[in-house]
């Protein structure tokens, strides 16, 4: 799909007008060390206090300057996620996992459409912040560590939809350095995202509470310890399986071209949540199906007249999410912990 560079590049030279920058986006977005408001000059980004620290090119607040660890450089590798073009493919993973996703987030949206916030960590080409523009929610962010992907998210905006220019920002950053003010987020979410940061899972974590509200909600998706033994029994055997039994790691990809990530019991995600200050709601999650249909739909197995019963898998699929148990990631609704305590006083 091209690298920034190039994807950047291809719009200037197409003659595309450079994108205006909403007022409201000013109001948020800061250095992502400090935490002071920005000042533009040139296209670059300065804080009074740590100097310059990034700048703004075709519509996106750019931060590149962040340690780039191995998760962050194979999705660089491959232009970023492509979710969106997966999720047109008949019964691939991410073409069933999406629905279920966007029914969970639609139970979440807050009833003040125009001065909401709703940022979404991880975006990669916009899979599930497209939803909230869609819905007519007026200031939503896109956070990801790859600007391809956000890069291609913006061209189909300004093709598709222009009038959702004035609605995003976009903003490429380190999940672990959100360059974003505190406690202004209604609405986070964070799908699939942060179990790449491994190690550093809790300091992504740390940022996308700093950003709620006392009286936000965070949506998080993460791969459940089961479902990941079951992938990597799927594709790469048994052996490759039972090497991961005794850890949390996963590795997705082919034996030359791989990326770790983390995976979680409930118990240990649930811990994990209320030792960063956040009090579950409720837990549920995306059912295994989904990972073993994309699997045979791989290897050719699904039958001719299968395309015909999406309609009704795709109920299945949705009451597996509310109330089914095996689980191939977990998507937790958290508040504050904080935030409870005053509600019950």
């Amino acid at each position: 799909m091209g690298t920034p560079g190039s994807l950047i590049s291809a719009m200037k030279k197409s003659g595309q007008p450079r994108d205006p920058v909403a007022d409201w986006a000013w109001k948020v977005i800061t250095c992502p060390s400090c935490h002071e408001s920005l000042k533009h000059e040139s296209s670059k980004l300065y804080c009074s206090d740590c100097g310059p620290v990034g700048y703004l090119e075709d519509g996106i607040f750019r931060f590149p300057a962040f340690r780039v660890d191995a998760s962050i450089r194979w999705y660089q590798d491959k232009g970023g996620a492509h979710f969106y073009e997966r999720s047109r493919v008949p019964y691939a993973m991410s073409a069933l996992d999406t629905p279920v996703y966007h029914r969970f987030l639609a139970k979440l949206r807050p009833p003040n459409l125009a001065e909401s916030i709703v940022v979404d960590v991880g975006a990669g080409d916009g899979r599930n912040t497209a939803p909230w523009l869609a819905w007519g929610f007026k200031r939503v962010v896109a956070v990801d560590a790859v600007c391809a992907s956000l890069a291609r998210f913006r061209q189909r905006i300004r093709r598709q939809h222009p009038a959702w220019l004035d609605r995003i920002l976009m903003v490429e950053c380190d999940a672990r350095q959100i360059p974003l003010s505190s406690a202004q987020a209604d609405i986070v979410i964070a799908i699939e995202s942060l179990y790449y940061l491994n190690e550093d899972y809790p300091r992504g974590l740390a940022e996308c509470v700093r950003i709620m509200k006392p009286n936000g909600r965070i949506f998080l998706a993460e791969r459940s310890w089961e479902g990941a033994l079951l992938a990597r029994l799927l594709y790469s055997g048994v052996g490759a399986m039972l090497s991961i039994a005794k850890s949390r790691d996963m590795w997705d990809g082919g034996m030359q071209d791989s990326v770790r990530s983390r995976c979680f019991t409930e118990t240990e995600l649930i811990a994990m949540l209320r030792g960063r200050g956040l009090e579950p709601l409720e837990v549920k999650g995306i059912p295994l199906l989904p990972l073993i249909l994309g699997y045979l739909r791989s290897q050719g197995s699904l039958k001719r007249g299968d395309g015909k019963l999406l309609g009704r898998l795709g109920h299945l699929l949705q009451d597996l999410g509310e109330h089914g148990q095996m689980r191939r990631t977990y998507a937790v609704v958290a508040a504050k912990a904080s935030a409870r305590v005053r509600a019950r006083q």
